[in-house]
């Protein structure tokens, strides 16, 4: 027992540290429906919040949900880096490589170019250079399966970290402050000397916010903390959404709307973001799988690339202008409610997709019937 109490205090993680991998956890499940849902919601707010006054009461609500749901690819990163960096799970470098990163990477290019050629039927064909420049881009959702690809490539080696709890809580801490820190300085205090220091470590740009999230997921499912501390980072997560509703709406009167308190990549939103998850382990911990809950987490990545298409078709069809200009004059109502709709038409459609995918080339009734045997009375007559 002391030789394993010392090698604990060395660092390596102990037996029991990371969750059971094939006991999967619901309330893990349930933070990826809910935060598809928070993905719409973000994505319909923002259609009145880019066109709305920062004056006007419409402006802040809609900036408030659009807050209020950023914790949601944040969560995605999280539950991903919980699940494949957990050292009992097992898993190959190729198994990365012929499993997880071509559908990510098919899917990407797949849905790169259908979003792309159904803008183009609804709102008109650019020049050539352009519509290739569109595909190669990618339309605004898609650089989330592409940082995805990413983590999964980075995977084998991010798993030789998370075996380690000295290392994985080094790495969570080291870009916790050059990326997250850096970030947030330069969005609130750019022209301040601390964020001109950190510029210099151009080793840690913009973007590797997705790394952290994948090794805090990691970290956050190895380290249970009490029923007081829970709340306490709970708590800290409600401070820092409300602070940040209220920097942004402060920040907006005066320099016009941006996005600078509400980027994956601000301390107030990864604190957020963070409050949620513990949230959830809080009040779900004994939550049981149902049927319904694991039909929707199936669903969420066809969510996240469905719903953008509904988005579009709601903003350039003439047959949805009332809804759209519902958005505009009561979003208190209707940014909830259309997301909502979007997002269980979103949610019908994967699962159609899903079955028709698990049950390709059905068979006519008329063929699947076995031939029936011939009746005894006839045989008899025979």
């Amino acid at each position: 027992m002391r030789t394993n109490y010392l090698s604990k205090r060395e660092g390596y993680l102990g037996e029991g540290v990371f969750p059971d991998p094939k006991a999967r956890l619901a309330w893990l499940d349930l933070l990826k429906v809910l935060g598809a849902f928070a993905v719409v919601m973000t994505h319909i707010a923002s259609i009145g919040w880019q066109v709305m006054d920062p004056s006007d009461a419409g402006w802040l609500v809609t900036s408030i949900y659009e807050i209020a749901t950023r914790f949601a690819v944040p969560s995605f990163f999280m539950v991903s880096g919980a699940i494949m960096l957990n050292p009992k799970k097992h898993l190959t470098i190729r198994a990365m490589y012929v499993r997880y990163i071509p559908k990510i990477a098919i899917l990407a290019l797949l849905f790169s170019l259908g979003y792309c050629m159904f803008e183009w039927l609804l709102r008109g064909w650019p020049d050539w250079w352009s519509a290739l420049r569109a595909v190669a881009d990618g339309p605004y959702f898609i650089w989330y399966l592409w940082v995805l690809v990413g983590l999964y490539a980075l995977t084998p080696l991010l798993r030789t970290i998370s075996r380690r709890e000295d290392l994985l809580s080094y790495a969570v801490a080291l870009l916790a402050f050059f990326v997250i820190g850096k970030s947030t300085l330069n969005s609130m205090a750019p022209d301040s000397l601390l964020s001109t220091w950190m510029n210099n470590f151009i080793l840690f740009p913009s973007g590797m916010e997705g790394i952290f999230y994948y090794l805090l997921g990691a970290w956050l499912i190895s380290h249970r903390p009490t029923q007081s501390q829970g709340l306490i980072v709970v708590c800290i997560g409600v401070v820092s959404l409300a602070v940040a509703v209220a920097l942004n709406h402060s920040d907006a009167l005066a320099h016009g709307a941006n996005l600078d308190y509400v980027t994956r990549d601000n301390l107030l939103i990864a604190l957020y973001s963070v409050g949620v998850f513990e949230a959830l382990r809080l009040r779900s911990a004994h939550l049981q799988r149902s049927a319904l809950l694991s039909i929707l987490t199936r669903a969420g990545m066809g969510i996240y690339l469905v719903h953008p298409f509904l988005r579009l078709t709601m903003e350039s069809v003439d047959l949805f202008a009332p809804a759209k200009a519902w958005l505009y004059s009561d979003p208190l109502l209707s940014v909830p409610l259309i997301s909502l709709l979007i997002w269980v038409v979103s949610a019908v459609v994967t699962c159609v997709w899903i079955y028709a995918a698990n049950n390709p080339g059905h068979r006519t009734h008329q063929s699947e019937k076995k031939p029936s045997p011939t009746p005894r009375h006839f045989a008899a007559k025979r």
